[in-house]
C-alpha cells in the first residue's frame, strides 16, 4: 500500500479533494483528513483520522508483542530446562509462557503507544497545529496511484504534496 500526504489550507479544498477522488473510484475509506479541529471536518461529513491513526498504538503494540514473544519463548525454554521444584515441564509450558508474554507485551506497548503521536505523522503536526489540513490518501495499486496523482495535479494545485510512503503499514 502507498500513502500520499497533502497539506491544504481550506475546508473547501478538502471537500473538493474528497469529492473528486470519490468520483474516480478512491473511496472515502481510503482518505483520512487531520485538522486542528476535527469537529468541523466531521460536520462536513469528511472521513477524519481516528485514535488508531493519530496515536502510535499499533506500532508500539506490535513492538511490545514482538518483545513479549521473545521474552516468553526464552522464559518457557529456561523453565523447561531448569525444571523448577522438581516438576517436569514440557512444550505446553513454552507455549503458555510465550502466549502470556506476547499478550502482555502487546498490552504494555499499546499503553505506551496511546500516549504518543503517530510516528508517520510527526513531521506534519506543526502545520496541522497552525490550522492546515493534512489529507492522507491510501492506494493499493498503480492504477489508483495514477488516478490520485492526476486528480491532485490537475484539479487541486492548491494542495501541496507533503510526502508519500511506499509500503505504508501502521505497524512499522
Amino acid at each position: 500500500m502507498k500513502r500520499f500526504y497533502y497539506m491544504t489550507q481550506s475546508l473547501s479544498s478538502v471537500l473538493g479533494i474528497h469529492q473528486d477522488l470519490e468520483e474516480v473510484g478512491i473511496g472515502h475509506n481510503r482518505m483520512h483528513v487531520m485538522g486542528k479541529n476535527n469537529t468541523v471536518l466531521e460536520a462536513a461529513k469528511v472521513h477524519t483520522t481516528t485514535p488508531w491513526e493519530e496515536t502510535d498504538i499499533m506500532h508500539s503494540g506490535f513492538i511490545g508483542a514482538v518483545g513479549g514473544l521473545v521474552a516468553g519463548l526464552l522464559l518457557g525454554l529456561i523453565l523447561v530446562a531448569m525444571q523448577p521444584f522438581g516438576m517436569i515441564l514440557g512444550s505446553v509450558t513454552v507455549m503458555a509462557s510465550t502466549a502470556f508474554f506476547l499478550c502482555l507485551g502487546a498490552w504494555f506497548g499499546g499503553l505506551i503507544g496511546i500516549s504518543r503521536r503517530n510516528h508517520h505523522l510527526q513531521k506534519f503536526l506543526p502545520d496541522v497545529a497552525r490550522g492546515e489540513y493534512l489529507v492522507m490518501v491510501d492506494t493499493d495499486d498503480n492504477d489508483q496511484e495514477r488516478r490520485v496523482r492526476r486528480i491532485m495535479g490537475e484539479r487541486h494545485r492548491e494542495a501541496r504534496v507533503a510526502g508519500e510512503e511506499d509500503g505504508y503499514s501502521p505497524f512499522f
